[in-house]
Parts: structure tokens; sequence; C-alpha cells
């Protein structure tokens, strides 16, 4: 198990108090009992930090009370390592992969897919609910859609290339204020949704244009209650291939706190700033 000062912060899984845990090595094969010193582990990248795990099987349930109908056999990692970066400032236990099949080491680490294999969903979707607030707890739902979190009609876009395992769609075009970007004018723009960030990623070579466009000054001397998310500004759309176009209002990306630009001459200028990543092209 894991023992380092990060891993103490969280709950920690122990295979050893699991009837149900299986000690497994890379390719799935179990373990015998003169295996276990030097076995298999694998590091994975999450945003900043690093994992480092080893391989069990396991059975895993969606509800408390383990409906046969809610669990899976499949493959997991369990942490022996995790970097202080940004683990330490994370509440979360663990992360449960959504990607593709085309992102996982094996098909019995996708819980998805391996719910949709034992044929235990209604339909084999997901959804998830964002909250604004931290009032109202996000959440997310297997087998469909709750009608209850649906702002508007639901929109359907193909995923491009699902062999790369990513939820990829075709960006045709990305307007700000209804001033088209020539961003995406030679027509191979992609995004992917990503609900392990809060930030937009955008191509670095526009993200200047693209911050300059979304910025507003805000003419207040007393910013320290003021949220951006509030404060008016232009829509962002991206049109999607489908026919879906997504809008973003300054509540979706502008950054809580504004920022301080200095002034010719002395004293800032409260700006509010859209919260954008740049992010390098990968050929």
């Amino acid at each position: 198990g894991c023992v380092s000062e990060t891993c103490t912060r969280h709950r920690r899984y122990d295979a050893s108090a699991s009837p149900t845990a299986v000690d497994i090595d890379f390719e799935g094969k179990t373990l015998a009992a003169n295996e276990m010193e030097e076995r298999d582990q694998v590091a994975i990248s999450y945003g900043i930090g690093e994992i480092t795990g080893e391989f069990v099987r396991e059975t895993v349930c969606l509800a408390v009370s383990a409906d046969s109908r809610s669990c899976v056999s499949m493959r997991v990692i369990a942490a022996t390592e995790m970097t202080p970066e940004p683990f330490n400032a994370f509440d979360f236990d663990g992360v449960l992969g959504l990607g593709l099949a085309g992102l996982a080491l094996d098909p019995e680490f996708s819980f998805l897919g391996q719910l949709s294999s034992a044929r235990n969903l209604a339909e084999d979707q997901f959804g998830y609910f964002l909250s604004r607030s931290d009032d109202v707890a996000s959440e997310i739902s297997f087998g469909g859609v709750d009608p209850r979190r649906v702002a508007s009609e639901l929109h359907w876009s193909p995923v491009h290339k699902p062999e790369l395992g990513f939820w990829q769609v075709k960006v045709l075009s990305v307007t700000v204020a209804g001033e088209a970007l020539p961003l995406c004018a030679d027509g191979d723009c992609v995004g992917v949704a990503d609900t392990g960030t809060s930030l937009l990623g955008v191509p670095r070579q526009a993200s200047q244009r693209l911050h300059w466009l979304l910025a507003r000054k805000v003419n207040v001397e007393d910013t320290s209650g003021l949220d951006c998310r509030e404060t008016a500004g232009p829509d962002l759309v991206f049109e999607l291939e489908g026919g879906v176009k997504l809008t973003l209002g300054p509540e979706d990306y502008s950054q809580a706190k504004p920022m301080q630009v200095p002034k010719v001459g002395g004293g800032s200028q409260p700006v509010c700033r859209a919260a954008l990543l740049p992010v390098d092209e990968v050929e």
C-alpha cells in the first residue's frame, strides 16, 4: 500500500481487506505468493503529477448496496506512490477513467466498457452535471442522462477518430461576439471533452488573441467581492460537427477573481480574464 504523506491524506484502498480482490500482473494473470515481492508496476501521468501503482482485479460497484446490476469485475491500479503536486490539493481519493477503449491499458480497465459488456446499463451512455455552486453537488449518471440536470434539448456530435480513445469532436468554427477566429479555417480543428480540468485548453498560437477578445475591464475600486463569472462579457461559440453549436457565456469561461493590470503612471486596472490553458499542438 501507499504510506507517503500524500496518500495518508486520503482514504486508502486495502486489497487485503477485500474478499473480492485478486493481485495480478500487467497481463492480468493471478500472482502466486512468491511473486508478490517483485510485482509489475505502472506509472501514470495525471495533470502535472504522477501516480505509481500495482495491478489488482476487483469487483467495483456503483451503489453501496452492491446490486449485481451495478457491479463489474475489472482491473484497477492501486497507488503505491503519488506526487505531492497535485494530489495534496485534491479532496477526492481516486480517479475513475471514462475514456474510450483506445486509452485503456486493457479493455478490462474500462469501467464503462465492462458495464456495457455485462449488459448492466439501460443505455450505453453516461452523463455528467457540473454544478456552478458549491451548494449543489455535481453528479454523474450511468446508463442514461438525468433529465432533471439537462438545461436544453440534447444534441449529438459524432466522436472524431474514436480509436484514439478521447471524447474528441470536430470543431468547424470558433466565434467571439460574432467575430469568427481564423483558427479553424483549414478545417482540421478538434476539441476534447475532459472532466478532469477546469480550464479551457486552446492552441498556444491563438491563446493571446482569445484572451484579448474575452477580457473585460472592471470599473470598480473595491474588487474584494467581485466575481468575474457574474460580470457581463461576450459569448464564445463553438460550432461542432453534426450541426451542434456550443455557447459559453462569461459564467462558463471566466476566472473568478480579476487580474490587476498595471497602468502607465501608476495604479492598476482590474480586468476579468478567461480561464484559458495554452496547449501545444501534437501532430
